[in-house]
């Protein structure tokens, strides 16, 4: 990960990188937690790597972000619900399917991956086909807020099979605190269900 902070006015008129694409997606998460909306766009700067730049109160704070979204915009979201918001990141967009990675921000960090305890970027999915489903979900808006995952498939039998898997995130880490295998399930059945509109930032 690369970070790069720009104070100033300056950083208002930067210029793109020269292979950056024209289609940069804003959005607004307030990163640090001080009650104020901090403008996110993501810029495609080259085939396989976006630049991901959020504007804090002080400074510009940068990141180098893997994957190609395909124009489709970063998502603010607060999946723990300590007020502090992060962005979901389209990495790769698929015919049915959108994968995300999640990003933080702190001070001694800057922008961070949230991070599964194998050391790799936590990634959900959203989206799944006719046969396939994947999306998320979170609890309820408060400190304890958990976020799960779900990614299943239909069999020859028409039944999903798959998994739902509860995760705390805590600076900056994702722990698996359930794990339930989906065997034999009907598309309305209960570990199936999420809801991404769940994991908006805390009013």
């Amino acid at each position: 990960m690369n970070r790069t902070i720009i104070t100033g006015i300056a950083a208002l008129s930067l210029a793109v990188l020269p292979c950056a694409t024209a289609n940069a997606e804003a959005a607004g998460a307030d990163f640090d937690g001080d009650g104020r909306t901090d403008p996110v766009s993501l810029q495609q700067v080259s085939e396989d790597s976006m630049l991901l730049r959020v504007g804090l109160a002080e400074e510009f704070v940068d990141a180098e972000v893997p994957g190609n979204a395909q124009g489709q915009p970063v998502l603010p979201t607060d999946v723990n619900g300590d007020g502090s918001d992060e962005v979901m990141v389209p990495e790769a967009v698929g015919a049915n399917t959108i994968t995300y990675t999640v990003w933080g921000y702190s001070a001694e960090r800057g922008l961070h991956p949230v991070r599964t305890a194998d050391g790799q970027p936590l990634r959900l999915f959203e989206g799944g086909g006719a046969r396939a489903v994947s999306s998320y979900s979170c609890g309820p808006a408060d400190a304890t807020r958990a976020l799960v995952s779900v990614n299943a498939y239909a069999a020859d039998d028409e039944l999903y099979r798959g998994e739902r898997v509860t995760y705390t995130v805590r600076d900056g880490l994702a722990t698996v605190v359930e794990q339930v295998a989906v065997e034999g399930a009907q598309r309305d059945d209960p570990r199936l269900q999420a809801d991404p509109a769940t994991c908006a930032p805390l009013a």
